[in-house]
């Protein structure tokens, strides 16, 4: 038992010396929600899905025209709509 108590004294002042690291605070405003460009993508329609590269870190949602998707709106998120029979970009568009 008072090994224990000695234990939790030793943790106790470790943690009592220990850096704090401060808080990221919110900013003051919220900043406006970065938009995609869907008017630079409008090449893409009538494109083959299979031909179409966008970078890793791209913010891209590739989805067919009749499939389900989620209804959460990302003004930040490029939509490419393929035709599921075809393969071809029917549309692309921000959400």
């Amino acid at each position: 038992m008072r090994l224990l108590a000695m234990m939790a004294a030793a943790g106790m002042a470790i943690a009592a010396c220990a850096p704090v690291t401060p808080v990221a605070k919110a900013p003051a405003s919220p900043a406006e929600p970065k938009r995609c460009d869907a008017a630079d993508a409008q090449s893409l329609v009538g494109t083959h899905v299979g031909v179409v590269t966008f970078a890793r870190d791209a913010n891209v949602r590739i989805v067919c025209t009749t499939c389900p998707t989620t209804r959460d709106l990302r003004p930040d998120r490029l939509n490419v709509r393929f035709d599921q029979a075809t393969g071809i970009i029917q549309s692309v568009d921000c959400g």
